[in-house]
């Protein structure tokens, strides 16, 4: 055998050897996604917004889930934590409230609270207050017409009057003349009362979801101001009122739930004032 072609078959043997060793060789293992160890899950604590609104809006019916969700992130959208309310206020009613049968039970709870004790807060508002014009006194309803109004009925009638003088006047005057109920001025006044009824019986659910929105703004600013005032150790609060007659009013909301905060009821202007312990 020549040396050239021991060469050769030196060679094709190492070519096996080494072919034979790769194949024998344990290829890598990709790791899946699956394999790889879950990031922890965190969940972010509710702002003080969150969780009233949670709280408040469980008291209010003809919602659907939906609406409720709907419409805290068009609050979140304002970006005032609810405190802003123009951001929110006309579109929140227009989309979720008007012309929509709904009812806050806790305003309904409270009315029926104050009504049982024959006295309201000093703030109240009542939604279903409809004027009665007809209880009031003539004088008093001439004063819902213009001065030109009053001016010109006089003159139609013949009364004569000075141009300097004020509408209470005018209406003193008109009040006194013969056939004021069968005049086209009393007619007018009529139609304007009536349309004022008309005008506060539509206002009522508008009202209600003012008084809603509010109080849960501001429960929620109490909420926050108060765990800011723990977190630099105030721990005492004094009760600061509007009208010290309301003070009965707020003992029984505090006794009624120990842990509420101000706005205790619907439309009330209680704050909490912390109180710097110096020792």
């Amino acid at each position: 055998m020549s040396f050239l072609n021991f060469l050769k078959k030196r060679r094709a043997k190492k070519a096996r050897g080494r072919t034979a060793g790769a194949a024998s060789a344990p290829a890598p293992v990709a790791r899946t996604a699956a394999a790889r160890p879950a990031p922890p899950i965190v969940s972010m604590p509710k702002s003080a917004y969150d969780r009233v609104y949670a709280e408040v809006m469980a008291t209010v019916e003809g919602l659907s889930q939906d609406d409720v969700a709907e419409l805290l992130l068009l609050v979140k959208e304002s970006g005032s934590d609810g405190l802003n309310l123009g951001g929110y206020f006309t579109r929140g009613y227009e989309r979720f409230f008007k012309n929509r049968e709904w009812r806050w039970r806790e305003y309904d709870e409270w009315r029926e609270t104050f009504e049982k004790l024959a006295a309201f807060p000093s703030n109240w508002t009542d939604i279903n207050y409809v004027p009665t014009p007809a209880n009031r006194p003539t004088h008093t309803r001439l004063l819902d017409l213009d001065v030109v109004e009053l001016q010109h009925y006089l003159t139609e009638t013949g009364v004569p009057f000075d141009a300097t003088l004020q509408k209470t006047q005018l209406a003193s005057m008109a009040e006194h003349t013969e056939g004021l109920k069968t005049s086209r001025l009393w007619t007018r006044l009529l139609k304007k009362e009536e349309e004022a009824v008309q005008e506060a019986i539509a206002r009522r659910p508008k009202v209600l979801y003012d008084l809603l929105m509010r109080t849960i703004a501001y429960r929620a600013k109490s909420i926050r101001d108060l765990e800011r005032a723990q977190a630099l150790g105030i721990r005492k609060h004094e009760v600061m009122l509007v009208f010290e007659a309301d003070r009965r009013f707020v003992d029984l909301a505090r006794k009624k739930n120990p842990d509420a905060v101000p706005p205790y009821y619907p439309n009330d202007f209680t704050q909490l004032r912390p109180i710097l312990d110096n020792d």
